[in-house]
């Protein structure tokens, strides 16, 4: 009876274990991917930004004076 406790237990833990490191690896890699699409888009306003912002005679941004 002991013997089947300790393999259950085992079993149990084994189990756990394996859902946690599959679910924080699930975590890692869309924090990653959300990252990086983040970034793309922050990019893409940027670029965006700096075409619509006028210059000056000097070819200079107004917040570059």
């Amino acid at each position: 009876m002991l013997m089947l406790m300790t393999i259950y237990g085992s079993i149990k833990t084994a189990t756990r274990l394996v859902i946690y490191i599959f679910l924080g690896g699930l975590v890692l890699f869309v924090r990653h991917r959300n990252r990086k699409k983040s970034r793309r888009e922050m990019d893409k306003d940027t670029e965006r930004l700096m075409k619509r912002t006028k210059k000056d005679e000097n070819g200079k941004y107004p917040w570059e004076k």
